[in-house]
């Protein structure tokens, strides 16, 4: 595989999820990144490095003076209801509420490939009925347990738990329950 890249509809789905927030000093801030946000449109795709810092920028200005990890998590919450205000992130979401979580689960490296060149996923579910989900390149593990806990609850899952299991020289392991 070649370089890793993250697709402009993720910044789409980033600027969105700031709002406001997204002001002209945050732009410029942005901009030091590499991310234009006052171009007629973002780039195509950006190195998966780029998005690391800009996500962690995000989350800075999302809960200024919050300690990383609680960023981290509510930025990851806050990118899927954004991600689904995007034209690929509406049809995902869409058809995440159909499928349901463990569907939706077993089909997470496509629906993440739609905002990246590079996601892997394994699933496994236990036989105590817990879902284990094994994710490549994981940069931030707090990101991925906000991302997942609102991708559980949005494709149906009541009384979500997502906790980080493990982290190896790919990626890392969450395990994941719901009603």
């Amino acid at each position: 595989m070649g370089e890793a890249l993250v697709f402009s509809s993720t910044f789409e789905a980033l600027g969105r999820a700031l709002g406001p927030r997204l002001d002209a000093a945050a732009r410029q801030r942005f901009k030091a990144l590499g991310v234009d946000y006052d171009a007629p449109q973002l780039m195509p795709a950006y190195p998966y490095e780029q998005w690391v810092k800009a996500m962690d920028l995000g989350s800075q200005l999302l809960l200024p003076g919050a300690p990383a990890d609680s960023r981290h998590e509510a930025m990851g919450r806050q990118m899927v209801d954004s991600y689904g205000e995007t034209l690929v992130g509406k049809a995902i979401l869409a058809a995440m509420r159909i499928i349901g979580p463990r569907r939706m689960l077993e089909r997470m490296a496509r629906n993440l490939r739609s905002a990246n060149n590079y996601t892997e996923t394994k699933l496994t579910v236990t036989a105590a009925g817990e879902h284990h989900l094994w994710c490549s390149r994981v940069s931030s593990e707090r990101f991925y347990r906000g991302l997942l806990h609102r991708s559980v609850e949005v494709a149906g899952g009541r009384d979500v738990s997502v906790q980080f299991l493990a982290h190896d020289a790919g990626g890392a392991t969450f395990a994941l329950r719901w009603s």
